[in-house]
């Protein structure tokens, strides 16, 4: 079955674009095309995509709004953010809402075919200029990064949970290992072990895990 695609943008060029990159791909379907976030989130319902690629600046309601309405309603739908805010608030945001994926509009095709392919595997996908931010972002709000209700979030060991912590600092395995005495190998199984329990591939995808399961603020 080829993963089925909704595009959403306001720019008939533009969608006449991605609808030309996309259906170039042998396992890829575009389905559908929406002008506005009440459109989009009208055609989702309607034909059920495997996913969304969403401008996140429509001209009835936000991007992200709309994400949220989506995901709402069929969890089985993943979005994949497109825009040209490259600012970590907006990949926060766009997440909350339930986005799989983030990709800038000056992204290769080449790439946002991988996005899509990735989201709709369940991967998710940053885009790089992104990742180290989001890495990042525990240096600038540490405190922030507790668990919500006070528990360990499944399915964690509380050990894992603290170098998930770090990890979302920025903070690389030697210094976790310092820091929690524990060498470096110890580290290093934990971080396996987390993207294992939380199926991801690499530490940005397991932070992003994280931020979307609400077990951080951020």
């Amino acid at each position: 079955m080829p993963i089925r695609v909704l595009i959403a943008d306001d720019h008939a060029l533009l969608r006449e674009g991605l609808r030309q990159v996309l259906h170039l791909e042998p396992d890829i379907e575009v389905v559908g095309e929406a002008r506005t976030g009440a459109e989009a989130v009208r055609q989702a319902a309607r034909l059920r995509p495997d996913i969304v690629v969403m401008d996140i600046n429509l001209p009835d309601m936000s991007g992200i709004e709309a994400t949220r309405e989506i995901r709402s309603a069929s969890a089985s739908t993943q979005v994949l953010v497109l825009t040209i805010h490259d600012q970590e608030e907006y990949l926060l945001e766009a997440i909350a809402a339930g986005a799989s994926g983030f990709v800038l509009k000056d992204v290769e095709p080449r790439t946002l075919v991988e996005a899509v392919r990735l989201c709709c595997r369940g991967e998710g996908y940053v885009h790089p200029t992104l990742s180290a931010r989001v890495l990042n972002l525990g240096t600038r709000r540490r405190e922030r990064w507790t668990p919500l209700g006070g528990g360990i979030p499944e399915p964690l060991t509380r050990r894992e949970f603290e170098v998930l912590q770090l990890v979302a600092e920025g903070v690389s395995n030697r210094e976790i290992g310092q820091r929690l005495f524990i060498s470096e190998k110890t580290v290093k199984n934990h971080i396996t072990s987390i993207f294992r329990k939380l199926g991801v591939a690499d530490r940005t995808q397991a932070v992003i895990h994280a931020i979307r399961e609400g077990w951080v603020k951020v």
